[in-house]
């Protein structure tokens, strides 16, 4: 092919810059809802209108099938709680949940960290409009 072919030029400007404003705007306001709600609650939000397949192949990233056994020490009250909500047998697997929530979490938190430091804070009105939008804002 050429270099003049369609396949080896940019995308058209406009079309670059409204995607990227675009982005900003989402990356803007995920960074809001970060540094203002609960991280469990955004990410809950953010999955609760993600498609499905999104939610099952990062789940197949943070579980490939295969287990190991590991010892972990904890509050004994914690465990009893545990124990109580699982019943027999059901306390690794409402571990593992546990934790891979906070791992999801916490890879929220590292794209979050990355783009603030590639496109910087996310400005006051964006943060506000979020709040408002955002389900269960207390209304006044």
């Amino acid at each position: 092919m050429n270099a003049g072919s369609p396949t080896n030029q940019d995308p058209e400007p406009s079309a670059t810059a409204t995607g990227s404003a675009e982005l900003s705007a989402l990356e803007r306001a995920l960074r809001r809802a970060l540094d203002s709600l609960p991280r469990d609650q955004v990410v809950r939000c953010i999955a609760s209108v993600l498609p499905a397949t999104v939610l099952i192949e990062e789940s197949r990233k943070l579980h490939s099938g295969k287990v190991r056994k590991v010892s972990v020490s904890m509050p004994e009250e914690l465990a009893a709680a545990v124990r109580t909500r699982t019943g027999a047998g059901g306390f690794s697997r409402y571990v593992t949940e546990a934790v891979q929530e906070q791992v999801r979490a916490d890879l929220l938190d590292d794209l979050s960290a990355d783009l603030e430091a590639e496109f910087g804070p996310i400005p006051d009105e964006i943060r506000e409009q979020t709040r408002r939008t955002w389900p269960n804002y207390p209304r006044e």
